[in-house]
């Protein structure tokens, strides 16, 4: 009854906490300070993840509907309004990424022109919502990112906001695996009614592909958070990390096995460090091997509650959706369906075979996110999509050059930044992402952090040049 309130008391406290750290960080270091945009940026991050509909809506009569989080980036967008009338978020230089992604919008308006804004029936997803969700609001977290994540403390807040809430996703998932669920909070990830990956560590996403996501990417801020650690503060940190591997194995799902595997290859080849890797990864690779010897009879059974590797009707069902997809295409191989019409599109039109374990389950979504994404939006679309994450990989790799070696501002972020990316695209080679905005969000505000550093530095270059 009370938890609305107690969500925004927590938040209030976790402003003055941070707020705190900030200040003290900034007279420890004697760095720039974070700034408050920053601050709101972190504790949307997971707001958006907890705090959404299903924890708590504020219903206003005739009005409208909002939720915490919504409320949360209401102020985001206010910075972002205010910061381009005052100069602060500036589109002059370097926007190739932002001009693709207007074009992307101006594609997507037109499909829902074209095939409307609103689902057909409540059993279809809304076009509008995973318009906003999939890639509005991602694309203004990037310029978001770019224009107001600018310093070292910054970075540092919005690594140390992810890692801690990756630490609350992974005890959460050994509560939900070991079935002391009395302990979950929030208490809807518990949710009978909804059950879809009831079975799995889920978590406030109440999917287990996108917990994974969100484990993964805490993960990945934890170990690059340990270039500023020492001491004691370095062995707590250590020990947290070694919740994340078994939090892995509890989401139960084969796309965030293989996402783990992408982020131990990338830091155990490229990752700097001034000591032998082997050091950093003993731990949580100790934690890796006494899970890999216990449940190794396991892992490569069917039961999906044992590992589930040889598990095939999902993979029957997704074989399916690639032929639903390739028949949609070469019928709509320009204007595409429309936005988010995949499933009624599929419902309708393709009369090709059907496995038996899909014909008793309700139409799916496509589950594989680019190839869906061409078919909902057709060649041009698909095109322009890709040009966008082509240019943001080429734009890490440009920042690669300009920063130092070590550091939490080193070479080493821009590996951080190309991880957070494989794991959102291999992930989504077997997830339909678009209406999970955290997923959606946080590389994108990675990407904008990369962006936002190599643009300042060919700016600082330019005007040393000018002296």
């Amino acid at each position: 009854m009370y938890l609305p309130q107690v969500a925004i008391m927590t938040i209030a406290l976790s402003i003055i906490l941070l707020w705190w750290w900030a200040r003290y960080q900034q007279i420890r270091s004697d760095s720039p300070a974070v700034h408050a945009p920053v601050l709101i940026l972190s504790l949307w991050m997971v707001a958006c993840a907890v705090f959404g509909p299903e924890f708590h809506v504020f219903r206003f009569p005739g009005v409208f509907d909002i939720t915490i989080e919504r409320a949360v980036f209401l102020i985001l967008l206010f910075f972002l309004v205010m910061g381009i009338f005052t100069g602060k978020v500036r589109f002059k230089t370097k926007v190739s990424i932002e001009i693709s992604m207007i074009v992307f919008v101006v594609i997507c308006i037109f499909s829902m022109l074209r095939t409307g804004f609103y689902p057909l029936t409540t059993d279809f997803p809304s076009p509008w919502f995973v318009f906003i969700t999939g890639y509005f609001f991602p694309f203004i977290l990037f310029v978001f990112a770019k224009n107001y994540v600018q310093n070292e403390n910054e970075v540092q807040l919005l690594l140390q906001a992810l890692f801690c809430f990756g630490t609350y996703l992974s005890i959460i998932a050994f509560l939900e695996y070991f079935n002391f669920k009395q302990f979950v909070f929030p208490q809807y990830i518990n949710n009978p009614e909804i059950l879809l990956h009831l079975d799995r560590a889920r978590g406030p996403f109440l999917n287990a592909a996108f917990n994974g996501v969100g484990i993964l990417v805490g993960f990945i801020s934890g170990i690059h958070l340990l270039e500023k650690k020492k001491g004691v503060i370095r062995i707590i940190y250590l020990s947290m990390l070694m919740l994340f591997p078994p939090a892995i194995f509890f989401t139960q799902t084969r796309s965030v096995y293989l996402g783990m595997l992408i982020v131990i290859a990338i830091f155990g080849i490229w990752y700097d460090t001034s000591f032998p890797k082997w050091k950093l990864a003993s731990l949580p690779l100790a934690v890796v091997l006494i899970f890999v010897m216990a449940y190794s009879p396991k892992l490569l059974s069917k039961e999906r509650r044992e590992g589930g590797i040889y598990q095939t009707d999902e993979v029957d069902i997704r074989m399916n959706l690639i032929q639903k997809s390739v028949f949609l295409f070469l019928e709509h191989p320009f204007a595409g369906v429309g936005l988010a019409q995949f499933i009624p599109a599929s419902v309708k039109e393709y009369k090709g075979p059907i496995p038996y374990i899909a014909e008793s389950a309700s139409p799916e979504f496509q589950h594989n996110h680019l190839l869906g994404l061409a078919v909902e939006l057709g060649a041009g679309g698909f095109i322009v999509y890709l040009s966008i994450i082509i240019l943001i990989l080429k734009r890490i790799w440009q920042l690669s050059g300009k920063l130092q070696k070590t550091g939490l501002m080193g070479n080493n972020l821009c590996l951080v930044v190309l991880s957070v990316w494989c794991v959102y695209l291999s992930n989504n080679l077997f997830v339909e992402p678009s209406y999970a905005i955290y997923i959606n969000s946080t590389p994108f505000v990675f990407a904008g952090i990369a962006d936002g550093l190599y643009t300042r530095s060919l700016q600082s270059e330019s005007n040393l040049c000018c002296r």
